[in-house]
């Protein structure tokens, strides 16, 4: 596993423990871990989240831009809103660009 993947494995075990209900040690003796094991990822994952929350992440964005043309639409148009950009979508647009802009802008806004 990729230690993307590890975390994202600990983050969901530490959400079903917390779900529980469970003491930490009966919790862990259910699923066959260590209590020290759990609470080390959970100390770890509180320390991730106490930086992330005192350090914003800023992250900029590359557009590159056409010379502006007068365009007369007359097929139908589609306006998608994500957070507080809108796209404006006409008949033949490109399914691909469209899905790259739109996961730019979702990990964005």
């Amino acid at each position: 596993m990729s230690r993307e993947e590890v975390q994202l494995h600990w983050r969901a075990r530490i959400e079903e423990f917390r779900e529980s209900g469970q003491t930490a040690a009966e919790w862990c003796k259910v699923h066959n871990l260590k209590v020290n094991q759990l609470r080390r990822w959970i100390h770890k994952f509180s320390k991730q989240s106490t930086v992330e929350s005192t350090s914003p992440t800023i992250r900029w964005l590359s557009v590159t831009t056409e010379s502006p043309t007068t365009t007369i639409t007359t097929g139908p148009t589609m306006t998608i809103h994500i957070g507080s950009a809108s796209i404006e979508v006409q008949d033949g647009f490109n399914p691909i660009l469209l899905k790259q802009i739109v996961h730019v802008l979702a990990e964005s806004c």
